[in-house]
Parts: structure tokens; sequence; C-alpha cells
């Protein structure tokens, strides 16, 4: 039998050894296990989420080197092709005109009607090379050929972020098939991939958050009690109350661990980390506040209109920073509303099936859990909060809330033959596994 590391058998000197020779499992020699250093249990824990970060770190590092690569040089080719074409055609305009002006059989009319011709042509030509993605009018200007490109390692860095977060915004996509495609599969199996690492990293922060507010409601219960008066009781009643705390304590061993996050302080960490990207987004891009939340809100939505988008480049490592952070913040928020809230609606109005036979360990017992429910009654009616005249709460054993903490139960079997035996069991100090 194995027990906390040690196989224990016919009681021979202490060996170490294989742990998977099965051999001397078998044979019934009891083995010890050397304990686990401190910092090699703790690196069991972190490597993992570690090593699952920096994996999507150099995937969306390698993607973005990827795409850089294949859609640099086709935007070269095809905005030198376009911007010859325009001027090619912007000079031949020009020129038939001048020749047509100083022509002294010039038609007036006929001038017109070519100068109509050569704008919508013009036009056309325009409106071709913006469709390709890659010309927008400062490249038409005298200093186009100075203008950065779009494809660059910064910008496909954050194209790739927001293509593997679902964010999209569509200000620069892929043009070429080859980056079509590549786009595919990087994308089947990096999108699984980031969401699993942002839902890790949200996982972590609920887990936090949890523990400092249950920090906090210890804190404040402390300070509760310094400063909370008490009408006198008897010494009769106090001892009471001490025997149905101790029991109280009994029956809610191993659901201390319960802790509900007010749905408000959950709202509020997710609009105040929103309201503070929009400040320092709004900041270096020219934004009004407005402007930013907006932003920030359909960002951290994953919703990604692309409306408005992030014009300065210098500062898109700290935007692709902001955006990780705000889609685990928003995890975050979805997990701990989702543990209180959507688990509660789904199964409102039903009851648990079979749940007169579940079991619950109190105090080293198994007891079914409407048992349980009608113990912490007995005890609320003999030690419970007891409230004077001038609505001062006295301390006891057992508070109603605490009921909360078991749900959906079905009630119909409190009044069971099996619920009557197991709390018969309980107040005899008999062994309930016995029964089971």
């Amino acid at each position: 039998m194995l027990i906390d590391g040690i196989v224990t058998g016919d009681y021979s000197p202490l060996a170490e050894a294989d742990p998977w020779d099965l051999d001397q499992l078998l044979s019934g020699e009891q083995i010890t296990v050397r304990p686990m250093p401190p910092w090699k249990k703790y690196a069991r824990i972190i490597l993992p989420h570690v090593g699952l970060i920096l994996l999507s770190l150099f995937y969306v590092i390698g993607g973005a080197m990827v795409f850089y690569h294949m859609e640099r040089a086709h935007e070269i080719h095809v905005r030198t092709h376009n911007i010859a074409k325009f001027h090619a055609y912007k000079q031949r305009m020009i020129g038939e005109l001048a020749e047509l002006k100083k022509s002294e059989a010039a038609d007036p009319r006929g001038l017109e009607e070519l100068a109509l011709e050569h704008v919508h042509n013009l036009t056309r030509i325009l409106f071709d090379a913006f469709d390709t993605h890659y010309i927008a009018a400062k490249h038409l200007g005298k200093d186009g050929h100075s203008v950065e490109n779009n494809w660059t390692f910064i910008t496909a860095l954050f194209f790739t972020a927001t293509l593997l977060t679902t964010i999209g915004y569509g200000n620069l996509v892929p043009v070429t098939w080859h980056g079509k495609m590549f786009c595919i599969a990087y994308a089947l199996f990096g999108v699984p991939l980031i969401l699993i690492t942002v839902a890790d990293i949200g996982k972590f922060l609920s887990e936090n958050i949890i523990w400092l507010y249950t920090r906090y409601t210890k804190l404040r219960e402390k300070i509760d009690k310094k400063h909370a008066k008490y009408q006198a009781i008897s010494n009769k009643e106090e001892k009471g109350a001490e025997r149905g705390a101790e029991s109280g304590e009994q029956i809610m061993q191993g659901l201390d661990h319960y802790i509900s996050i007010p749905i408000s302080l959950i709202v509020s960490i997710l609009l105040g980390y929103i309201a503070i990207g929009a400040i320092l987004i709004g900041t270096w891009e020219n934004w009004d506040f407005f402007r930013g939340f907006y932003f920030s809100f359909i960002t951290m939505t994953t919703v990604g209109f692309g409306d408005i988008v992030p014009l300065q480049r210098e500062y898109y490592i700290v935007d692709l920073c902001y955006i990780i952070i705000g889609l685990a913040i928003t995890t975050m928020c979805i997990d701990l509303v989702g543990i209180q809230y959507i688990r509660k609606i789904h199964y409102f109005g039903r009851a648990i099936k079979d749940a007169r036979f579940a079991l619950v360990n109190v105090g080293g017992k198994m007891v079914h859990v409407p048992d349980l429910m009608r113990y912490a009654s007995v005890l609320q009616q003999k030690y419970g909060q007891r409230k004077t005249h001038d609505t001062i709460i006295v301390k006891g054993a057992y508070a109603p809330k605490d009921l909360s903490r078991i749900r959906f139960i079905d009630f119909g079997a409190l009044a069971s033959m099996e619920s009557l035996q197991s709390l018969f069991s309980i107040f005899t100090s008999k062994s309930q596994e016995a029964l089971v």
C-alpha cells in the first residue's frame, strides 16, 4: 500500500530503491522516496507556465519574420510600379492638354472633354493603386520615396499578435497568395496556442485576485471584531456558543475556501484598466478620452472593427503589451463571473439528481448532504445568531449565510430513512463509513 510516498509491507529495514521497480513493490519491501527539494517543487509548478508563454512569444516573433519577408518585397514592387504608372499618365495628360491648348484650331469644347477623360482615367488609376493597400496619398508627393514601408518588422509583429488574438484590425493584411496560405496555416495552430496562453495568464490573475480579496475580508473581519460592541450575555450562553462554534467549524471544514468576489469589483477592474489604456494610448496618438476608451473597449472585447487603429509605430510594443495584459484581465473577469454567476444561471431552477445520496466529509465522518443541512439547522436554532431589541447581533456558532455554500439541494430527501439514520449516527458518534 502506498501512503505519502512510502510503500508499506513487511517491515524490513529501509532501503532506497527505484520506485518503478515492480519486483520490489510486489515483494513487500518498505521503500522510501527522497523528498523533493523546494526549488524543484516550485520549478515543476512554474516552468510549464513560463514555457507556454515563451513558446507563444517565439511563435509570434517567428510568424512576424515570415510575414515580413513574404510581403515586404511584394509591397516595394507594387508601390514602385503603381507610382511610376501614375506619374507617367500624369505627364501624358499634362502634355496632351498643353498641345491642344497651343493649337490654333483648339476647340474649347473638345479641350474640356479631353480634360474630363484624363481626369476619369487618372482617378481610376489612383483607386486601383489604393486597392493594393500599399499606396496612400503621402506616397504620391515629392517625398513619397522616403516614406516608410507598411511592412516592417514592428508592424509585422503587431499584425501577427492581433491576428492570433482574433482582434484583426484589418489595416494591414497579407496580399500575396503565399502570404494568405501561410496566414491560414499559421492561424490554425497559433490561435488556439495564444488563447490557451491568455487563458492561463487570466487564471493566474483570477487566483491571485481571490487570494487578495480573501486576505482583505479576513483583515476586515479582524478590524470589525476589534471595534464591534456586543451586549453582555450569560456565562452559560457563552459556553454554549463556544461548543456550538466548535461544531459549526467542523461542519464548515473544507468549505472555508469558498469566497464570492463582488461583481462590482470585477467590472471596476476591467473598466479601470480600459480607462488607463484610454489615457495612455490617447496621449501618444492624440486621441481624446472617449476615442481612446472606445478603442480600448473594442480591443479588450476582441471585436476589432479597425475604424480606429494606433499609428505611432514607435509605441507598437507598448500597445502590444497593453493588449495582451488586457486580454488576460478580460479572461480573468470572465472566469470570476463564470464561476459565480454563469453556472448559477445554467442550473437555475434545477436540483442535483440524487443529491440526497451525496456524501460530505465533516470532521472525519461521511455525512449525507441533506443531513448536513438539517444538522446546520439544529445548530442554528440552538447556538445561532440572536438579535436583541436594538438590533445588535451577538456572534454565534453558525450563520445562515453559510447555507449559500451548498447549492441546488433536493430538500425532498430530508425526511428519508437514510437521512434520519445518518443524522442519528452524527449524534451518537458512530462511523458513517461503516454504514456506507
